[in-house]
């Protein structure tokens, strides 16, 4: 399965939403109503998923899936 997908599918999961409701444009915040922690626990989903750890500064810059997303890719991509 690709990035994109599995990470649609952590969100879907972590969110209670259907992975078909998310799109790349869709905010964490104020579209599923994510709090720090809901974001904390995705990105730690992901880092075990992907064996990589994400800084800081990175995860600061997720507000998005298409930022999530993007985040993933160059982390695993390097």
């Amino acid at each position: 399965m690709a990035i994109k997908e599995q990470v649609y599918e952590i969100i879907a999961k972590k969110m209670k939403r259907k992975v078909e409701d998310l799109h790349d444009d869709t905010n964490l915040k104020q579209d599923l109503n994510a709090d720090s922690i809901d974001t904390v626990e995705i990105v730690f989903e992901v880092e075990e998923l992907y064996k990589i750890s994400v800084p800081d500064e990175y995860a600061e810059t997720i507000h998005t899936v298409g930022d999530a997303i993007k985040v993933v890719e160059d982390l695993v991509n390097g």
